[in-house]
């Protein structure tokens, strides 16, 4: 009988790193420092250090903080089609549920995905600047 639960690895993780770090760099222009993924249960945990894009970076240094969510709101939405389809890629299964948010003080994003299997994993993988 094979076994049909979530098993990825970390090379898995680190890829799917690596195409977040590009799609960003692709779609809007900037490559974050670092993207961090965690896996656990049927929870992905995605962490993506400096990720505002210059206009949003001036926007919040000359204090225009609500047009500044405003954009990073639309940015979440353009490119939470992408990301799902890139996870589900990654890890081989349905994303059900996906959750954006970023810190515009921190330039910090965070991603959580919810994923259709849910059997136990804890896996995890940084990569700064395109290098583990």
């Amino acid at each position: 009988m094979a076994d049909d639960t979530l098993q990825p690895d970390y090379t898995q993780l680190e890829q799917l790193s690596g195409q977040i770090q590009l799609l960003y760099s692709t779609n809007l222009g900037h490559q974050p420092q670092q993207v961090e993924c965690k896996l656990l249960e049927h929870t992905l945990i995605i962490s993506v250090e400096d990720s505002l894009t210059q206009p949003e970076q001036i926007l919040v240094e000359n204090n225009h903080y609500e047009l500044a969510k405003q954009v990073r709101t639309r940015i979440h939405e353009a490119i939470e089609p992408q990301l799902q389809k890139l996870i589900s890629q990654a890890l081989g299964v349905p994303v059900l549920d996906l959750l954006i948010d970023s810190t515009l003080d921190t330039s910090r994003t965070n991603i959580v995905a919810i994923l259709a299997d849910d059997s136990p994993v804890l896996i995890e993988t940084k990569l700064v600047n395109g290098e583990k």
